[in-house]
C-alpha cells in the first residue's frame, strides 16, 4: 500500500510526500500577487504518466538489448471547460535516438508500455484517449491509440 501526505504551506503553495519522505512541490491556481513556482496537481499526473512510461520503455529496450541512446517523451493533455475537469485526450510523442536501435523493437517496448504495464496509463486510459507516436532517430516510425479508444468506443463502456 502507497501513503503520502499533502501539507499546506501557505497562499495557493503544497508540499507533498511519499512515505519515504520525499518531497515534491505542488501549487494551485496562483492567489494574486503570487507568481506560480510549482506544478500544479494535474501537471504532476501527466508527468507522472511520462515517467511510468519512459521507465518501461527504457526498461524494456534494455532487456531486449537495444543501443538506446536518449529518449525524450513530449505530453500534452486536453481538458473540457466544465467539472470534472479530466484528461480527455492525451498525446505524447516518443522521441528515441539510438545507433542501431530497431524501430520495430522500439515500437514494441512503447505498445508494451501503453497497453500493458504502465499504471498511470491505465488509470488515465479510463477518462481519455491516449494518442501516441513513435519517433526513431528523428523519422517517425508509429501511431497508436490507447485508453479509451483501444476499449472501441467514445466513452469507455
Amino acid at each position: 500500500m502507497r501513503h503520502g501526505t499533502v501539507r499546506w504551506k501557505g497562499g495557493s503553495r503544497y508540499v507533498g510526500a511519499n512515505d519515504l519522505g520525499l518531497e515534491v512541490p505542488l501549487q494551485g491556481a496562483p492567489r494574486e500577487g503570487e507568481r506560480r513556482e510549482a506544478p500544479s496537481p494535474k501537471d504532476l499526473v501527466l508527468l507522472g504518466l511520462g515517467g511510468c512510461t519512459a521507465i518501461d520503455v527504457v526498461e524494456i529496450l534494455n532487456k531486449m538489448r537495444q543501443p538506446l541512446g536518449s529518449l525524450v517523451i513530449d505530453l500534452e493533455a486536453e481538458e473540457p471547460e466544465e467539472h470534472p475537469k479530466v484528461f480527455r485526450q492525451v498525446r505524447l510523442v516518443y522521441r528515441l535516438e539510438g545507433h542501431g536501435l530497431d524501430p520495430e523493437r522500439a515500437v514494441r517496448a512503447v505498445t508494451l508500455s501503453q497497453q500493458k504495464y504502465c499504471g498511470v496509463s491505465a488509470m488515465i486510459g479510463r477518462t481519455a484517449v491516449i494518442h501516441y507516436a513513435v519517433e526513431v532517430n528523428g523519422e517517425r516510425v508509429y501511431e497508436g491509440t490507447a485508453g479509451l479508444a483501444a476499449a472501441g468506443t467514445a466513452d469507455g463502456s
